[in-house]
């Protein structure tokens, strides 16, 4: 994202310098506060569902939903997976992490955004892991 298109976006998403940063890398981080800011702006409902809960590995799947006035009901958009594990993750709170990537992940798939990541993506993970992300 150039200079200009990033100011637009933040306009946009009501969003502070804060909630988004660019990576050296070259990709756009947003964080925790910046997904929910677009989540609520966007009416985005977002379920969770557990699939793996251990204590070594949590994944759960997110499945994104959407007000159908038409329907007068939600109706499914996207669905994803956000993982947590002893082997991806420097913090204990699998659980936590795991929900807030699966956010991140379903937000930024819903608005159909290329080379963004939610913020706990990439910082709670070990750098052996970063480097795959270059």
């Amino acid at each position: 994202m150039d200079k200009i298109t990033l100011s637009k976006f933040y306009k946009m998403h009501n969003l502070k310098r804060g909630d988004v940063y660019r990576d050296k890398r070259g990709f756009i981080i947003i964080t925790k506060s910046g997904i929910e800011k677009i989540q609520n702006q966007n009416n985005i409902k977002v379920t969770f569902e557990p699939i793996v809960c251990t204590l070594e590995n949590v994944v759960f799947k997110a499945t994104s939903l959407r007000f159908d006035s038409n329907l007068d009901d939600f109706i499914p958009i996207i669905e994803t997976f956000g993982s947590a594990s002893v082997n991806n993750c420097k913090q204990h709170f699998l659980v936590e992490i795991a929900e807030k990537r699966a956010l991140a992940r379903c937000i930024i798939k819903t608005m159909k955004w290329t080379n963004i990541k939610g913020e706990d993506e990439v910082k709670n993970q070990p750098n052996k892991s970063l480097n795959k992300l270059k």
